[in-house]
């Protein structure tokens, strides 16, 4: 049996790194499970894209001990739920790139309670810096302006020159493709002589490992990617405001529906133009009183032959799917309060909520007055294919309304039932193939 290459080895590592940082900090699961790795001698630790490209360097990534693997590995995702690619705004890419690395550096040193390993940027206390602050300081501060991320960073020396010099080398030498006493190095193999600064990869760099993805494909990945980043910083948000709650005992679970809360609605009174959409659309869908002249889907399935009643227009109940992902968070309250001010005007009696993350974690049927302080349970993923799939299977449902963020799995066959998509505070590219989208503003 042949021994695996340091390039399989290398790999191998960076998915067990990836593995144990999910299980340490379970906020960035959903990054470690979207990131996608390549292995290449032209970084010197790693670096990562912001559609989730993240490169490791062979050699480290075989001869360096897991534990350090695992603060490498980690680093790189919090690139990516900070938004290095996004903030730097009109501040030197590079700057933002290392003020992130020394904030990053600082955070996972005290989460994951070990020092710094290879030679790390050092800055104690900048965790607690604002990123735009430390951009100054650095910029300000050339001796705090390095080279990268990780000492091994630094220039190396070129490769010792073969003797002698090719008739091509000196015609390439002539044409200025190559420059003056350019050769081969010496047992350099493919490393080149100068490290890229930062460990940040544009774009064009990830093209250059990923040549089969095209740009537009690129585009689509990272906002997947961004999904996930946004996620990952609601749902660590999240788990500290409930450690402090708990007198620091707050659990820690990379399971869908694994954490809970109470959410208390904010009562909001509904005006025009988005508003009065949704106001309009669950007019349209309350059924009418129950009678005779309307008798009930239900009749049919009935082994008795019994007809049942249709619905009348006073008081029914509205069926809601609520994405509970970490990013929705901070829109919750705001959703809740919107439910109840609704059910008002609508003359709805009750509310069937069923939250979703990875699943259906939660199934209640309440009185709109219970939405006041409800229970979220979730926090997880975003996949709304179980409850609209449950939905469907009940011929009572005739509308749905789905809230979510718009960064959701959900079926692509249009189900039985009118579907209004509340898009709350999201992506403005969601265009599902079926139901209205109503853009809700909080």
């Amino acid at each position: 049996m042949t021994n695996p290459t340091p390039e399989r080895v290398a790999l191998a590592n960076a998915r067990k790194a990836l593995k144990l940082v999910a299980a340490n900090l379970p906020h960035l699961a959903g990054l470690c499970q979207a990131v996608r790795v390549r292995v290449t001698k032209k970084y010197p630790v790693a670096a990562v894209g912001a559609s989730g490209l993240m490169l490791v360097n062979p050699k480290v990534f075989t001869e360096t001990p897991i534990p350090d693997l695992v603060f490498v590995v980690a680093h790189e995702l919090l690139h990516l739920a900070l938004d290095t690619f996004g903030r730097s705004g009109h501040a030197h890419p590079y700057l933002v790139n290392v003020a992130h690395d020394y904030i990053i550096n600082d955070v996972l040193s005290v989460e994951l309670n070990r020092p710094v390993p290879l030679g790390g940027l050092v800055w104690e206390g900048a965790r607690r810096e604002s990123l735009e602050a430390l951009v100054v300081k650095i910029a300000q501060n050339s001796a705090g302006n390095p080279s990268g991320c990780w000492s091994i960073e630094r220039k190396k020396p070129a490769g010792r020159m073969k003797p002698g010099k090719s008739a091509i080398s000196e015609q390439l030498e002539k044409l200025g493709l190559i420059p003056p006493g350019g050769g081969e190095a010496d047992g350099e193999g493919d490393e080149p002589d100068d490290y890229p600064r930062g460990d940040a990869l544009t774009p064009e760099q990830e093209g250059e490992f990923e040549p089969e993805i095209g740009p537009k494909e690129r585009l689509t990945i990272r906002e997947k990617i961004r999904r996930e980043a946004v996620r990952a910083v609601s749902l660590h948000e999240l788990r500290e405001q409930m450690a402090k709650e708990s007198g620091g005992q707050g659990g820690q679970g990379g399971d869908g529906g694994a954490t809970e809360t109470f959410m208390d609605a904010i009562q909001t009174a509904y005006q025009p133009p988005w508003q009065l959409a949704l106001q309009h659309w669950l007019d349209a869908v309350a059924p009418g009183p129950r009678s005779f002249a309307r008798p009930s889907r239900r009749g049919a399935d009935r082994a008795d032959g019994v007809i049942l009643p249709g619905r009348k227009r006073e008081g029914w109940a509205l069926h809601v799917v609520l994405d509970t992902s970490g990013s929705m968070l901070n829109t919750l309250p705001h959703i809740l309060g919107l439910l109840a001010s609704f059910c008002e005007g609508s003359g709805v009696t009750q509310v069937h909520v069923m939250q979703c993350d990875v699943g259906v974690t939660a199934d209640d049927w309440l009185d709109p007055a219970q939405l006041q302080s409800y229970k979220i349970t979730g926090f997880g993923g975003s996949d709304m294919r179980p409850a609209m799939g449950e939905l469907a299977a009940d011929p009572e449902v005739s509308a749905v309304l789905v809230l979510t963020d718009g960064y959701i799995s959900y079926p692509q066959e249009e189900p039985p039932y009118a579907v209004l998509w509340g898009l709350v505070d999201g992506w403005d590219g969601f265009t599902p193939g079926y139901g209205t989208v109503v853009q809700v503003r909080t």
